[in-house]
């Protein structure tokens, strides 16, 4: 069969260019927006925490807080992978993680009369998927879950590993033997008849009305292109099973996450112009005993850094900044004070909005939002760096 293409021409393919071009230019400020919100959200919500400490009311509901705003950056990497035709970005994760957080979100919106339930497995492998893509699918399934069940009922999701053998793989599913990740999500809910059944990833297929009903064929593709694969089986008033299979990475490829907050004594200079996130990085860093420096604009923290008599270590330099960008100060910066490392934090994709600055010797890149014990972390790594001759 001939592939069907076509291209546009003449002088409306122009407008049109124009308004994606107007398009992509609102939806990369919009995404701009969104991490400096979620990234305040997450800094003072890790303030708040260290002041509530032993306080598990508080721990859950900054457990939840600090959660959403995560998946709410996260929700702008799909805004800028369709405003620059990027392909989403897949990272080594532990689904449990993904499980856990996202169903804090989901307990705080049931009725008393569902309950969820989790069985997780401690040593769980960890898979190469988009996180954002798999949170989605996830919630998507929990949320279908919920609204399978009339009355009082339970969801249950498990995790657990899986060895699959030729005897054992879904049957058209096409994965090739070897270690999986088995994710289960389980409702006791009304079920589903035969017919219903074999058209549930059919594309259009709902059975809500007023819905598009492209939730659960997106849920299947979705686990496709994450090179996994996804079954189910219902029985009118017993309930659905679905089973969400994707592939384990091999241990050596495994980087092990942490909550440390390690401490320093250099001096940090914080440039933002979103004062909410600059004055969270500060305080959290003169906590763990820091020297701190804030401005909240490039022509700012250039003025800074020419008074400064001492030496200024490291600069968490944002990129998009009103009166002179992170861009326009970095080579100011580094002419004042040639040995200072830059850590540069933005809510933009390192590959189109940073390569040439790391080229030029940027030390390193935070993509917003972050929290605050990554960016504790990054600061004493980039600071230990052996410096080159």
């Amino acid at each position: 069969m001939t592939e069907k293409t076509s291209s546009p021409s003449g002088p409306d393919s122009a407008g049109d260019a124009e308004r994606l071009d107007a398009i992509a230019m609102v939806g990369r400020g919009v995404a701009h927006d969104i991490n400096n919100l979620m990234e305040s959200v997450l800094g003072n919500a890790a303030l708040l925490r260290s002041k509530l400490e032993g306080d598990r009311d508080a721990k859950s509901a900054l457990d939840a807080i600090e959660m959403s705003a995560e998946l709410a950056g996260r929700l702008t990497e799909r805004i800028l992978a369709i405003t620059q035709g990027d392909g989403y970005r897949s990272e080594i994760v532990n689904v449990n993680s993904i499980v856990y957080h996202l169903l804090l979100v989901e307990e705080s919106n049931l009725a008393p009369r569902i309950r969820i339930v989790r069985h997780v497995d401690p040593d769980l492998w960890k898979v190469r998927v988009n996180h954002t893509q798999v949170a989605q699918v996830l919630l998507s399934l929990a949320t279908n879950a919920v609204e399978a069940i009339q009355g009082k009922g339970r969801v249950t999701i498990r995790t657990n590993n899986m060895l699959v053998d030729p005897d054992t793989i879904p049957v058209g599913s096409g994965l090739e033997p070897g270690p999986y990740v088995l994710i289960t999500i389980e409702d006791d809910g009304e079920g589903m008849s035969d017919d219903v059944l074999s058209k549930v990833f059919e594309p259009g297929f709902t059975t809500k009305p007023g819905h598009a009903g492209k939730g659960l064929v997106n849920v299947f593709s979705t686990i496709r292109n994450n090179r996994g694969f996804v079954t189910v089986n219902s029985f009118v008033k017993q309930g659905t099973v679905f089973r969400v299979y994707l592939p384990a990475v091999p241990e050596e490829a495994e980087t092990p996450s942490s909550t440390e907050m390690p401490k320093g004594r250099e001096t940090v200079l914080i440039v933002d112009d979103e004062h909410m996130i600059a004055n969270a990085m500060a305080e959290t860093l003169k906590r763990l005993g820091y020297r701190t420096l804030v401005a909240y604009n490039g022509k700012e923290a250039v003025d800074i850094a020419k008074k400064y008599e001492d030496a200024i270590d490291l600069a968490l330099l944002d990129m998009a900044m009103p009166e002179m960008t992170g861009a326009d100060a970095y080579p100011l910066l580094k002419k004042v004070h040639p040995e200072m490392r830059i850590i540069i934090c933005t809510g933009f994709e390192k590959e189109l909005i940073t390569g040439d600055l790391l080229n030029a010797g940027v030390d390193a890149f935070l993509l917003k939002p972050f929290r605050l014990n990554i960016l504790a972390q990054e600061v004493r790594k980039v600071l230990d760096l052996p410096y080159l001759d």
